[in-house]
């Protein structure tokens, strides 16, 4: 397996990932077995990587990876990415919503920290451009979303912050400008 580092993390990851969303319908399904076989597999090839949200599955990926990992013997570190997708109507409180996602993540997947909190919803210019969008406002203002994963991350949630690069290319360049975000996972 051949190792990259990850963004602004320092962090060495495999350039293969296992990717725990809904399109196999693997981590989002019940057959427990082949979910850990599976889990197993990669991880003995290399990969160091696992890439979840709690909108696979409404909860189920994070849920049986949390499961597959308890029941694999791991001989090195292995990291994990989620994620954050705010709803319009919790932006009144972002950092509360911020926080009661990831401490529901890092229940369901039995981990006390991980690698990397990802903010899942698209950005644009203006709130609700499209579905789940928020402007750059939403992200950089003093109560916005990057002052909430930062406070995650001092206390010891989250290692890195990042974002799933989706939406309006001008607002996302102003959000990444900010400095506040270690990765972009970008569509391709």
């Amino acid at each position: 397996m051949r190792y990259r580092t990850l963004g602004r993390t320092g962090m060495n990851i495999s350039v293969l990932s296992f990717g725990a969303g809904p399109v196999s319908g693997l981590m989002t399904g019940e057959d427990r077995k082949l979910q850990q076989a599976v889990l197993k597999s990669a991880l003995r090839m290399g990969v160091n990587w696992i890439d979840t949200a709690p909108g696979y599955g409404q909860g189920k990926s994070e849920a049986n990876i949390g499961n597959a990992l308890r029941a694999i013997t791991l001989s090195r570190e292995i990291h994990i990415a989620t994620k954050v997708r705010l709803q319009l109507d919790q932006l009144g409180n972002i950092r509360h919503a911020v926080r009661r996602s990831i401490e529901e993540s890092l229940t369901r997947l039995g981990v006390s920290s991980i690698s990397l909190l990802q903010l899942h919803n698209g950005i644009t210019k203006n709130r609700g451009d499209e579905p789940y969008s928020l402007c750059p406002d939403d992200i950089l203002g003093s109560a916005g979303v990057a002052s909430a994963l930062t406070e995650l991350r001092q206390m010891g949630l989250i290692r890195h912050i990042g974002l799933t690069g989706t939406g309006h290319p001008e607002a996302m360049r102003e959000v990444i400008a900010s400095g506040h975000f270690d990765t972009i996972q970008v569509p391709y």
